[in-house]
């Protein structure tokens, strides 16, 4: 785990802005990576290959999105990963104060950062999409663009991306002269890319110093270059192109750079609909921009309480704790949860899981499986209840 040091302590940064605007509990991504190791997580999950292999690799596919895509997963496989402790005889980890908020941060945050890219596959992708016939890379290439091993060597993937995004009109002029098509890139190939690019630059003393953004910067800049103008981000903002808080943003910022490329075709034609020229950006704006959206994402859509009490009654919670949440054969929750953030109240459902398990099996109850959505509006209804 000492390979996620450094990654936990740039997340720290997303961490410190999102404080300064939130009440408690604050999470703390570099605490949550001390306890996927002291809470026993690490010895059945791996981080990007590093931990145990019984349950999937929390690094790498399995955990994406939002807070309550990932509270949803730890609620909805609470039961099995019971069953797998105790056959393993792995004492089950409960949660107390901020841990499992630090904990979900911690796993949420991992999002942001690339994984390897392969440089030996971004050379043969250097050639496949034509990058070759304008650029020089070496004793390779064209004349026509700029050589891409005048770089420092090293260089931030994201600065890599924004130089390619700033020269997105006249990358695709030429390439329309010249018969092309704009590129695209698939799955892990723009990470493979930017590996090779990275490979081929100019030694410099030192490395560059990689930036995680400055969200709040980041905002401004949503406006201030006229991205507020097609996207909105949950329901604030235009509706040219899709809302960044609910489109399915997957993979790395390295990644989600690569997609911004393939959709500058479209873009770029809207934007030239509109009058508006496209925005370029300078020193770490794409990085601040990207810092923006990854952390407004982070609580997921708007959750409505009136919609909590009907996942309440259809998911069967009712039927322990009383229709309006007064208690029955559960506890009452109506004025004991009233005003606590959704992490703290799914905490004490993860420490009370083994308890309600057994007590709805005794009953022939099945475990209720909630989807994302559902699980938020069912925490803004707890929350309410007072």
């Amino acid at each position: 785990m000492r390979a996620l040091g450094a990654m936990a302590l740039v997340a720290v940064a997303f961490a410190s802005a999102a404080a300064r605007a939130a009440d408690p509990p604050r999470p703390d991504p570099l605490h949550g990576q001390a306890l996927f190791v002291s809470k026993r997580c690490v010895g059945c999950h791996a981080v990007r290959g590093t931990g145990g292999r019984t349950g999937p690799d929390l690094g790498r596919a399995a955990v994406k999105g939002s807070f309550p895509e990932i509270a949803v997963g730890l609620w909805n496989h609470a039961l099995l990963m019971d069953e797998k402790m105790r056959e393993f005889r792995v004492a089950r980890p409960t949660f107390e104060g901020n841990e499992l908020a630090d904990l979900v941060a911690f796993l949420y945050f991992l999002n942001y950062f690339d994984e390897p890219g392969d440089p030996v596959a971004g050379k043969r992708l250097f050639a496949e999409k034509q990058c070759l016939r304008c650029h020089a890379v070496g004793r390779e290439g064209g004349t026509i663009g700029p050589r891409l091993d005048a770089m420092p060597r090293g260089a931030q993937p994201l600065r890599i991306a924004q130089a390619l995004w700033n020269h997105g009109p006249q990358m695709t002029a030429a390439m329309r002269r010249m018969g092309l098509a704009p590129p695209r890139f698939d799955g892990s190939e723009f990470l493979d890319l930017v590996a090779f690019l990275r490979g081929q630059g100019q030694r410099a003393a030192a490395r560059e110093f990689r930036t995680a953004g400055d969200p709040e910067a980041g905002r401004t800049l949503f406006t201030a270059k006229g991205c507020a103008r097609c996207h909105a981000v949950f329901g604030a903002g235009g509706g040219v192109g899709p809302d960044l808080g609910r489109a399915d943003l997957r993979g790395s910022v390295t990644q989600l750079a690569g997609t911004m490329w393939n959709h500058w075709p479209a873009m770029s034609s809207a934007m030239a609909a509109m009058g508006m020229a496209p925005p370029t950006f300078a020193r770490d704006e794409l990085a601040d921009v990207f810092a923006y959206l990854f952390l407004v994402r982070y609580g997921g859509p708007p959750a409505d309480a009136g919609r909590g009490a009907a996942v309440f009654a259809r998911r069967g919670c009712a039927g322990c704790h009383g229709p309006a949440a007064e208690g029955g054969v559960g506890p009452r929750l109506r004025g004991r949860l009233g005003g606590e953030p959704p992490e703290r109240i799914v905490q004490r459902m993860w420490n009370h899981a083994p308890a309600m398990g057994q007590r709805m099996g005794g009953r022939g109850i099945a475990w209720p499986r909630l989807e994302a959505k559902e699980l938020a509006d069912l925490l803004a209804f707890l929350a309410a209840a007072r």
